[in-house]
């Protein structure tokens, strides 16, 4: 049952290898922030990731940031199009290709190498341009590619180098890319299905592979339709080139410092061309890495095994599971073990140990396939139930949906309404099980690593996870079950357009993605974007791993449109606010002591206290009654609705932190709330200056700070008096949004201290920036003051609703708003606090 929790508180080289069967440099800053008097930079000591993903979509792009952002890590990636895919007939990349662009890409990289040790590198996407683009190239030397091979080896030994790649898949082609159609694709599936002989392990090589790639289980040639006869030889050139690229690397990677993710590009449980191909990678890679039944996971798998490295903890996970075909059932046809093999062999890739749940830190709960139909209700009865009784007892869960299809989203239906969803660590149903499983363990056991490993999480992390899991639920929840996908697809064929690439114009593109945010948000469907947002809204997600929860705010969705310009995924952009409470519910029982009077002339000899729970279950708490002062006292941790709440910090952190920042301060709290929440920072390591003037150029970047660091539009006028300073993208920013302006001369006058009114006056423009609520408060307004007069008329509406909302407040015994007055940095600091506390 959905909790509103904030009502309920009571205490607060190269490649010529791109097009199929040419040849086609780049400088990337590393994003580093120069450290800002007066502000903090959430990500200044974090790690860095360097990141080249398999392609542009947000599987492998969005929410393998959310990850690693919701572990800690800084996430830097090249220029969207030297990696963007794009299918026929769309824009062109500025290589004047469809594919990535390597060169560029290698330059990169080495270019990240002068920043950072971390790399999770897409070998599909620097040597062929792209997953798709990888399935199309067939020539037979491999100079280019080998030569960057050899870069990547000499990079691993002097950073941690993680490699994605994939197996070719059964139909080496995709529908709408350079000329295949679904016949091409369906007969070279159907071609490539046919079972091969199975080499025995001392004669597994590449020769012998691709000898064999013509030839039946019984040694025949395999026929070939005359009308497909090209498509099939180019088809295997393809398939030739993949297996060399990957044997050489592991052939060459000598010293084993690199670990790989290899993912079958749509395999099959039976004998088929890919049978050979898989026994000889896992042959040639040993224990640094594993195959997996899918590509889709295979970035976040990678990142998922950095954070592994990096944090240094052993997992403990307990998989629990309903429908009872974990040991039968495969899933789907894409997968090759059944669900409880695909799971563990997860498990065993990446470290983690499956244990009893006594002993586990986590636990991933799976659906799988009903071993009778009859009892689909019963089972989704079953899980339900365990989800909620796992959300109430703090239990860190792993919810995987591994046969969505047999129970036509009605777990996901039930959830929705049932299920406080933002306290669990990972969700997925993506269509098949070994990507949904990569997908919820990815998401789910980073964010578990870096909430143990870390005295509190940052509001930069908790945001990053919330959208991961955001993601997870309206894509796979309300746009793939819950009738999303089927709207949009409806809505592209009442127009004539092909919804596995509708794209016309740039316009066309424009009035499609408006309407599809339109039709998502404001269609009734069966679980629509907004039932997911509504679920999440004002509810707890974890913080903590001894009880501690965050609260969510206000989620807004918008700018949505379709990758690769087809219905198959959706991405749009997020914007999550979170509440200013940290509750402790879980882990920190609660002592309570109560009255109690017996009934007028009745001796109470025993005395037992119950509960009620929200199911109508009645429960015992242990408690100790004392006739002679008549009070009950009681430990929990399971009241419903009680939480205790707190913002706290180690006392001789506190008082050391800065050394002009006394505990007697008016302002101490304020400051080292501040602090914490990343909106301020020491002028020294040791020095807050409390009393000294907040400036412009300050309190600009530190609203800057704020937003998220957005890029902002160019100006066609930009200050005199700001240069090249640390302070650029954080003036533009307010400029190019209205925040601040000019003066007369064109300067932003950086270094002039900051009046009570033009503070209140960016306050009051950021809360329209953010969307806030702009209705006046219960504090007095500025008309309740002497010098209301005294308030520039320009000013005058953004100061009255700021004192209205108690976020300024009168000196001089509360009797004038001082509007000319410069503020200080404590009064900015207290300022923030109740700005802040306000959203």
């Amino acid at each position: 049952m959905k909790k509103r929790l904030l009502s309920l508180l009571l205490c607060t080289a190269i490649i010529v290898t791109m097009m199929p069967c040419l040849s086609i440099n780049a400088f990337a800053t590393t994003g580093e922030e120069t450290s800002v008097r007066g502000t903090e930079n959430n990500n200044t000591n974090e790690p860095i990731l360097a990141y080249v993903p398999l392609d542009n979509r947000p599987v492998n792009v969005d929410r393998v940031v959310y990850e690693a952002e919701s572990a800690g890590f800084t996430v830097k990636m090249p220029d969207e199009d030297y990696y963007a895919t794009r299918l026929d007939g769309q824009p062109l990349n500025s290589n004047g290709t469809q594919y990535g662009d390597s060169q560029k890409l290698m330059d990169w990289i080495l270019e990240m190498d002068q920043s950072t040790d971390y790399f999770v590198i897409s070998l599909d996407q620097l040597l062929s341009g792209g997953l798709v683009n990888s399935r199309t190239i067939c020539k037979t030397t491999y100079y280019d590619e080998y030569k960057m091979i050899d870069a990547l080896i000499n990079l691993s030994k002097s950073n941690h180098v993680y490699i994605i790649d994939t197996v070719a898949r059964l139909a080496s082609c995709t529908v709408g890319y350079q000329g295949a159609t679904l016949e091409t694709y369906n007969y070279l599936r159907q071609y490539n299905l046919n079972a091969r002989p199975v080499l025995d392990v001392k004669n597994l090589s590449v020769k012998n592979i691709v000898a064999d790639y013509t030839r039946d289980e019984q040694g025949r040639k395999i026929s070939v339709s005359a009308n497909f006869a090209k498509e099939v030889k180019n088809s295997l050139y393809t398939r030739e080139r993949k297996l060399n690229l990957i044997n050489y690397m592991l052939s060459m990677d000598t010293e084993g410092q690199i670990n790989y993710f290899i993912g079958i590009d749509d395999s099959n449980p039976q004998n088929t061309v890919q049978t050979n191909e898989v026994n000889l990678i896992k042959k040639k890679m040993g224990d640094r890495g594993l195959v997996y039944s899918g590509a889709d996971e295979l970035g976040m798998m990678a990142v998922l095994n950095l954070m592994i490295d990096y944090y240094g903890y052993d997992v403990k996970a307990a998989a629990v599971y309903f429908g009872d075909t974990e040991t039968s059932g495969s899933g789907s046809i894409y997968d090759m073990e059944t669900v409880k093999e695909n799971v563990e062999q997860h498990m065993k890739s990446l470290g983690v140990q499956l244990v009893d749940k006594e002993q586990a830190d986590l636990e991933i709960v799976v659906l799988t396939s009903p071993a009778k139909t009859l009892l689909n209700a019963k089972y989704i009865n079953k899980m339900i139930d365990y989800i909620n009784n796992n959300i109430s007892k703090g239990v860190p869960t792993i919810v995987i949906n591994s046969a969505p299809s047999a129970y036509s989203g009605n777990l996901e239906y039930r959830m929705i309404r049932e299920c406080e969803m933002s306290m669990l660590l990972a969700y997925s149903s993506w269509g098949t099980v070994g990507n949904s499983i990569g997908l919820a363990l990815s998401n789910g056991i980073s964010r578990y690593l870096y909430l143990h490993s870390r005295t509190s999480s940052t509001d930069t992390a908790d945001v990053a996870f919330l959208k991961g899991l955001i993601f997870s639920y309206e894509k796979d929840i309300s746009y793939i079950r819950g009738g999303g996908k089927e709207l949009f697809n409806t809505y592209l064929s009442s127009k004539g357009w092909s919804t596995s690439n509708y794209y016309q114009s740039d316009e066309q593109v424009k009035t499609v993605s408006t309407d599809l945010e339109n039709l998502l948000k404001t269609a009734e469907y069966n679980v629509t974007t907004e039932d997911i947002l509504d679920n999440l809204t004002d509810c707890r997600y974890f913080k903590g791993l001894n009880g501690e929860s965050g609260i969510i705010g206000k989620i807004n969705l918008s700018h949505y449109s379709a990758p690769f310009f087809r219905t198959y995924e959706i991405r749009f952009d997020m914007d999550v606010d979170l509440s200013d409470v940290t509750i402790n519910g879980f882990k920190d029982a609660m002592t309570i002591n109560m009255p109690y009077t017996p009934e007028q002339g009745q001796l109470t000899y025993s005395f037992n206290l119950y509960y009620l729970d929200e199911s109508g279950k009645i429960h015992k708490v242990p408690c100790k009654y004392d006739k002679e002062t008549g009070r009950v006292i009681f430990a929990t941790n399971n009241l419903p609705y009680f939480f205790t709440e707190s913002l706290s910090m180690d006392a001789n952190k506190a008082q050391s932190l800065f050394s002009d920042v006394a505990e007697s301060a008016w302002y101490f709290d304020d400051v080292m709330y501040a602090y914490e929440k990343g909106l301020m920072k020491g002028t020294t390591n040791s020095t807050f200056e409390p009393k000294a003037l907040m400036t412009r150029a300050m309190f600009v970047y530190t609203l800057y700070t704020m937003a998220g660091k957005p890029e902002a539009a160019e100006e066609t006028v930009f200050p005199n008096d700001v240069g090249n300073s640390w302070y650029k993208p954080a003036v533009s920013w307010a400029l190019s949004n209205g925040l601040t302006s000019l003066d007369a001369n064109g300067n932003f006058a950086p270094d002039s201290p900051l009046t009570r009114e033009q503070l209140a006056d960016m306050l009051w423009k950021y809360a329209s920036y953010k969307g806030m609520d702009k209705n006046k408060g219960s504090f007095p307004d500025i008309y309740e003051y002497a010098d209301v007069f005294a308030v520039s008329p320009q000013l005058r509406e953004g100061m009255d609703w700021v004192c209205s909302k108690g976020i300024i407040t009168g000196t001089d015994n509360g009797t004038k708003i001082a509007p000319a007055k410069t503020a200080t940095r404590a009064e900015v600091a207290a300022i923030l606090k109740r700005f802040v506390q306000l959203r």
